[in-house]
């Protein structure tokens, strides 16, 4: 519990002893200012001695929660995962973890960060191959982070497939790592859900690509075609796609990319309340949506990943 005692009345303090006292093994955090003597008073009254100066930034508050809690951001890995894919998982995970913070108080993206991260990524999936890497990446706790380094994975190992340029390489892995940026407003207790979402929380995880462009909006460290990416790889080619209903020309290949890889990777993921679809299985769902997606970049992925059986799932879901 964080307890800000700005403007206390004696009353609430009693009544927060009260309270304290029947949660005896509650975590606490007090917020106030160290240079107001009757804040630090009423806090320490009823015992409470871990305080917070009001006067910090909320990146220190987030910092000194998170040193109560635990990081949440870190998965456990098997002891055989290889090396080189244990270390850029870390490294991910920190930056993804930097992202949010960053979203969370606009404050600027560390976008050199994630670049080197993009580029490691690529590296460490050609040296010990995407399966490696799917594999680990899918022991995370946490499915928002799970979901984006699956993505991540199959976009720069597709992107590079289909020989784009090394450029554009670049510009898909940033998209890929940001893609869901704006799931950071929405609850873990719905994002991490064990259980089917009800039709209102769906509504409102369907809302990440609008709470993505508002944070993402007049950041000129951001491409403009990482902001897309974040934006519209919910978009489909038929006009039925949200968050703006885009179609055909309107949508970008890079776009189109991202997409295909979001929705295999949510296939083929392992979730509490559903089974994962194997490849065959996700690739015979996506050719049904017919007009939505790109048909040849969809065979091209397609091809790539049955040919090298690559994405087969070995999470089992908490």
């Amino acid at each position: 519990m964080v307890i800000d005692f700005e403007t206390f009345s004696p009353e609430q303090v009693a009544f927060l002893r009260r309270f304290l006292q029947s949660v005896p093994d509650l975590s606490w955090l007090c917020i106030v200012d160290t240079k107001n003597r009757r804040e630090v008073l009423q806090a320490q009254d009823i015992g409470l001695n871990n305080h917070f100066d009001r006067e910090d930034n909320v990146s220190a508050l987030m910092t000194r929660i998170r040193e109560m809690l635990g990081n949440y951001t870190q998965p456990d890995l098997d002891a055989d995962c290889p090396e080189l894919v244990a270390k850029t998982i870390g490294a991910t995970c920190q930056v993804l973890d930097q992202v949010s913070i960053a979203a969370l108080t606009d404050g600027p993206l560390p976008m050199p960060t994630l670049a080197r991260t993009a580029n490691d990524l690529a590296k460490t999936i050609k040296s010990d191959g995407l399966d490696n890497w799917i594999s680990a990446v899918q022991n995370h706790h946490s499915h928002t982070f799970c979901h984006t380094m699956m993505v991540a994975g199959h976009t720069v190992s597709f992107s590079k497939d289909l020989g784009l340029p090394e450029e554009t390489q670049l510009l898909m892995g940033l998209g890929a790592l940001v893609h869901d940026l704006g799931k950071v407003k929405i609850p873990l207790s719905i994002l991490d859900k064990p259980g089917k979402l009800t039709d209102r929380e769906r509504l409102l995880i369907n809302k990440h690509p609008i709470f993505s462009r508002e944070i993402l909006k007049g950041r000129k460290e951001v491409p403009k075609e990482v902001t897309d990416m974040a934006v519209w790889h919910h978009e489909m080619l038929d006009g039925s796609g949200y968050p703006d209903g885009l179609k055909g020309d309107q949508i970008s290949q890079t776009v189109r990319i991202l997409t295909i890889c979001d929705i295999y990777s949510a296939l083929t993921e392992k979730r509490a309340y559903k089974d994962s679809f194997s490849p065959r299985q996700a690739f015979a769902t996506m050719f049904e949506m017919g007009p939505k997606l790109d048909r040849e970049l969809l065979k091209s992925f397609r091809n790539k990943i049955l040919t090298t059986d690559l994405g087969r799932l070995r999470r089992t879901a908490n």
